[in-house]
């Protein structure tokens, strides 16, 4: 029986936990950091999947249909969690018809369904599921009539796409639904995880100092430019793909490496649920600071704190109800 990779568990719950960083950020340089850690970590993701995304022809287009259903009823109860909490919301601030009221926009449903577009429900995160649904659709074409060879040469046209585009939007503060959607922000990585799968044993080959320098280098590239601009360009995007697929790559070649027992079974076990879960908690609990007139310095450093740890005690509840052995299972 092939054990856990224990080292990818690790840096999936720092992921995780990253991307809540994003979304509440700490002031100054540190949020900058920790922010790119974040951003780094929806690269990860999207690196896992893609990785994982190879295998044979049959069995991988039944696996995305499964991959696709699993991760499509996730998105259902995600967004109809996330209206719940923002019809409460707009109750409480007595903004509830005119909130409503923008549900009657047609060109609402074609942002949601094709850019991943949820603000109106504060579902930012949520464009990271239909984004990996599409690609499921892409990559079972790929293996359904075998373009593999093709996916492969056109992994580098669409990382030049994810970081014309990434630099773009965040250079120039242009709707970042631009980037962030299935042809832009998943499917370039995914091809490039699925593209790593296939020349690992090439891969395996490079020493673990060469990978540990490229950690490194890149990591120190991504933490300088998301603080020093280029001008006014934000150039830290190709470093954020170089450190989110050196750490893979690293993962992948120490699986049995443990670091931290509880961020490995935040990865292993909750990791997308914290993902779907943290920005309803965002939302309640910045009511509540505004409510009670909390102070900045406790908004600007306890808050994401306290959030981040509100958000996997939420997913492990989640986790509680959903994975648990259905009746008769184990018979």
């Amino acid at each position: 029986m092939q054990k856990r990779n224990v080292s990818l568990d690790f840096y999936k719950g720092i992921a995780a936990l990253g991307v809540i960083f994003v979304h509440i950020q700490f002031p100054g340089v540190f949020g900058n950091i920790m922010c790119s850690v974040g951003t780094c970590g929806v690269i990860f993701f999207f690196l896992i999947s893609g990785y994982f995304a190879y295998g044979s022809g049959q069995e991988m287009c039944a696996k995305f249909i499964v991959r696709f259903k699993r991760n499509l009823r996730l998105l259902l109860i995600a967004a109809a969690a996330y209206f719940a909490v923002t019809a409460v919301q707009q109750l409480i601030h007595g903004t509830f018809e005119s909130w409503i009221s923008k549900f009657t926009d047609p060109v609402l449903y074609i942002r949601m369904i094709f850019l991943g577009d949820f603000e109106v429900i504060h579902g930012d995160p949520l464009w990271f599921m239909p984004a990996l649904l599409y690609s499921y659709l892409v990559f079972w074409l790929i293996y359904r009539y075998g373009l593999q060879k093709l996916s492969y040469a056109a992994v580098p046209f669409f990382l030049l796409l994810r970081i014309g585009m990434e630099t773009y939007t965040n250079t120039s503060g242009a709707d970042w639904h631009l980037s962030g959607n299935a042809v832009v922000g998943a499917l370039p990585i995914m091809l490039l995880g699925h593209y790593l799968a296939h020349i690992r044993d090439r891969l395996s080959r490079i020493s673990d100092k060469a990978v540990i320098a490229s950690c490194i280098l890149s990591a120190a590239g991504m933490f300088l430019f998301v603080n020093v601009k280029a001008g006014s360009v934000d150039i830290s995007q190709p470093f954020k793909i170089w450190c989110a697929a050196s750490v893979f790559l690293w993962a992948i070649r120490k699986p049995s490496l443990s670091v931290s027992r509880p961020i490995e079974t935040i990865g292993a076990r909750w990791s997308l649920y914290v993902y779907l879960c943290h920005y309803p908690v965002i939302v309640i609990l910045k009511d509540v600071c505004e409510w009670t007139e909390a102070p900045v310095w406790f908004i600007s450093w306890c808050l994401p704190v306290i959030v981040a740890a509100l958000s996997v005690a939420v997913a492990m509840l989640i986790s509680m109800i959903a994975d648990r052995p259905k009746a008769g299972a184990a018979k």
